[in-house]
């Protein structure tokens, strides 16, 4: 225990005023060595009587002493000598700091958040890649500009200029580039809000694009679980609360957008099933997610559930 105390505490402040005393001693030493001097052999210094001049030798080497001391600190301390010679600078930019963390507690607490920065904000739109750039660009427009009329009319958020800015131009234009590199297969184009959008600031529109490619074969395994003890329901209830979430984790590092993965198609009366075919085994069994037919990208994540005694 010592030990952890000893490592935990910081010794080097005690370490520098221990150095500033030994300092100061040894200055002292030598000032009173000197005026000693001074003393016995009667100097004068400017014409003036030796015990005077002694005084002056006394307080000398006691200034001596002062500016040595904060000429040691600010040698060995970086925060020490940030205290002595930018005391005001570090002043202002706390003042400065502390301003806009209350401004900002102030804008937070006033203007509640309306959309996170990625959050889809319209349905999934497959764009076809068979066309040529210009066809995509158009289309990728239309698509943006029914997006922005339909969020112009939120309460207490500015609207998106009628006209595109350029900025917003040059990005779909890239991006019709970069969809044309997807065929044969075509894109699926998720329109999501381009940064965090609090109530009172302006709206901000952006695209996430997939390829829509083929994520999965008809049956095969999409997502499997263990259960320790199927006959168990707290247990049977978390496996299968874990393998719908697992389905979605699965389906999105397959490449399908979230808000298509995040709803898999296997019914109410399928989770019901396996939940008691899952409850009629006692001991270790297996869960699994199969997919029900071709899964492309675009969806729907159509999905079969097995249940099995574990081997």
């Amino acid at each position: 225990m010592p030990a952890i105390l000893l490592a935990a505490f910081d010794i080097r402040p005690v370490i520098t005023v221990a150095a500033i005393v030994v300092l100061a001693g040894l200055i002292a030493f030598v000032g009173d060595r000197v005026g000693h001097q001074v003393g016995r052999r009667r100097m004068t210094l400017f014409g003036l009587r030796p015990r005077y001049t002694s005084t002056i030798f006394a307080v000398g080497f006691g200034m001596l002493i002062a500016l040595f001391a904060v000429a040691f600190v600010a040698l060995v301390n970086v925060e020490a000598r940030q205290a002595l010679f930018s005391i005001n600078t570090l002043r202002d930019e706390i003042k400065t700091l502390t301003s806009q963390r209350d401004q900002l507690l102030l804008f937070v607490r006033e203007a509640p958040l309306v959309f996170r920065n990625g959050e889809p904000i319209s349905r999934p739109v497959i764009i076809d890649t068979s066309e040529d750039v210009a066809a995509i660009e158009q289309n990728l427009t239309a698509l943006f500009r029914v997006v922005a009329e339909h969020y112009s009319h939120i309460p207490d958020v500015q609207p998106y200029p009628q006209d595109l800015t350029p900025a917003a131009r040059a990005k779909i234009s890239a991006l019709a580039r970069q969809i044309k590199t997807f065929a044969p297969d075509d894109a699926i184009v998720v329109p999501v809000a381009g940064e965090n959008i609090f109530r009172h600031g302006a709206m901000s529109i952006s695209f996430q694009v997939f390829k829509d490619a083929m994520v999965y074969r008809k049956g095969e395994i999409i997502a499997a679980v263990p259960v320790t003890d199927g006959h168990n329901p707290q247990l049977a209830s978390a496996a299968l609360e874990q393998l719908r979430i697992s389905i979605t984790d699965n389906a999105v590092s397959h490449g399908m957008p979230p808000t298509i993965a995040d709803s898999p198609e296997a019914s109410v009366s399928a989770f019901d099933d396996a939940y008691k075919q899952l409850t009629s085994i006692h001991g270790p069994a297996v869960m699994r997610a199969i997919a029900a037919a071709d899964i492309k990208a675009s969806g729907p994540l159509t999905t079969e559930l097995h249940v099995a005694q574990a081997r």
